[in-house]
């Protein structure tokens, strides 16, 4: 109960330090290959307003998409068509997901790779900044076609096998570990590829992975590892990583310039001058106020352009 209060005042108080986003310029959506898709949850709609403007200053065109809940309240769905103009909305609840599971963000992940059957798909997160020079990176895999995904201190793409031999030797509960440590047991695992990234941003190529291959890889996880350890909140993030591993050519982002806000294992409590865009998962969210204060600079930014 505790630990819930305290993240419902940190938001409230992220969000009344972060105001002045709203009163910065909107977006006005410009037409490329490629779209940008987030969830977008009622409770998130300035945190995402503050990510997609910080994003889209640096990238500077591409569609974006949000999937929200079919019942979202017109205030904010007004507030994000008002910021972000030319912005489409799918309705979460109308995602089919096959024979992939519902919930933790798998109709993301579907919808995805559905939407990557046609055009290259770029997954943002509400909960990142983007606050470097560029995102050059981004730019190149989304104009080459090539699959990329957050990195998560210095991964690199290798075979299941391999990520299973890594993750036995750890003791760690994360359920993504867990996923990783069944590997070896999954059919053609010398050959089929995974990267230990993380979806907060990921880049889906056209044509890169197809969705049959996604409810291939969710049904022999869930035979391993059984329905109840399955269906935990995490799964969704080790069968994205599945399918960017083993897209043509696909791309782990540069790491540090690109990554998960970790203050303590990362940087000893002290920021990297290195990092250009941070997902802000939610262990960390508002330590030390560090997303608050890279979020006001990034506000000023926009407010000045």
């Amino acid at each position: 109960m505790f630990y819930r209060l305290r993240t419902t005042w940190n938001k409230r108080r992220f969000d009344r330090l972060t105001r002045r986003i709203l009163d910065t310029p909107p977006i006005h959506t410009v037409n490329a290959d490629w779209s940008i898709i987030s969830m977008v949850s009622n409770s998130d709609v300035q945190m995402y307003i503050l990510s997609i403007k910080s994003f889209y200053a640096r990238i500077g065109r591409g569609k974006v998409i949000v999937i929200v809940d079919r019942d979202m309240p017109q205030q904010p769905r007004g507030l994000l068509k008002e910021h972000i103009r030319g912005i489409q909305f799918v309705h979460l609840e109308d995602i089919d997901t096959g024979h992939c599971q519902r919930g933790g963000t798998w109709e993301r992940l579907v919808y995805l790779l559905k939407h990557a059957q046609s055009e290259y798909a770029i997954q943002l997160d509400s909960d990142t900044l983007a606050f470097g020079a560029d995102l050059a990176e981004i730019l190149d895999c989304a104009n080459n076609n090539r699959a990329f995904t957050l990195n998560q201190n210095h991964q690199k793409i290798q075979t299941m096998r391999e990520y299973a031999t890594n993750a036995q030797s750890l003791d760690v509960k994360y359920v993504g570990i867990h996923v990783e440590k069944m590997f070896d047991r999954y059919p053609n695992c010398d050959r089929l590829r995974y990267v230990r990234g993380s979806s907060g941003l990921a880049g889906f190529s056209l044509g890169g992975f197809a969705p049959n291959k996604l409810e291939e890889f969710h049904e022999a996880m869930r035979r391993l590892l059984g329905d109840n350890t399955w269906r935990k909140w995490g799964t969704e993030q080790c069968a994205s990583n599945f399918a960017i591993a083993n897209s043509p050519d696909a791309l782990v982002l540069p790491y540090p310039k690109y990554a998960n806000f970790d203050p303590i294992s990362v940087w000893s409590n002290e920021p990297n001058e290195q990092n250009e865009f941070l997902h802000f998962i939610g262990t960390y969210r508002y330590h030390d106020d560090f997303f608050v204060q890279k979020a006001r600079v990034v506000i000023k930014e926009l407010a000045s352009a």
